[in-house]
């Protein structure tokens, strides 16, 4: 995803702003940054058609895929204590992107990562709720 931050720039008859605004691209290098000039306004350009090729083609790097897969060298089955919905998804395996079936490197074997072997051996999360 792109990070577009906004800032006031100007004056409110007080306080000058010195709009320090700035635009992320996907892979987290500023494309725009405010120069903390008044009345200062960025533009910028973002293309999402590289957003969709990076979450296609990007391995270690395809931070939404790890985030939903607990990332190439975590336990194999995930840690199994945590209460949020996405989290039980995970474990559960239900948890799905849509563009899910597009994501063309699912491990780590391509960035020298081998594939998780251990289990998490952590309180089940039935446990963990009655607690």
């Amino acid at each position: 995803m792109y990070t577009a931050s906004v800032c006031m720039c100007g004056s409110d008859g007080t306080f000058d702003s010195m709009g320090e605004g700035m635009i992320v691209n996907f892979d987290g290098m500023p494309l725009v940054l405010g120069n903390s000039r008044p009345d200062e306004i960025i533009t910028g350009e973002v293309r999402p058609k590289l957003v969709q090729e990076a979450r296609r083609y990007w391995a270690v790097e395809n931070n939404i895929y790890q985030f939903g897969h607990r990332g190439y060298v975590a336990v194999k089955g995930g840690a199994q204590d945590c209460p949020y919905t996405y989290m039980q998804d995970m474990v559960n395996g239900t948890y799905r992107l849509p563009w899910e079936e597009e994501v063309v490197h699912t491990d780590g074997t391509s960035c020298g990562f081998p594939a998780p072997t251990r289990f998490y051996q952590g309180m089940p999360l039935t446990e963990t709720a009655a607690k």
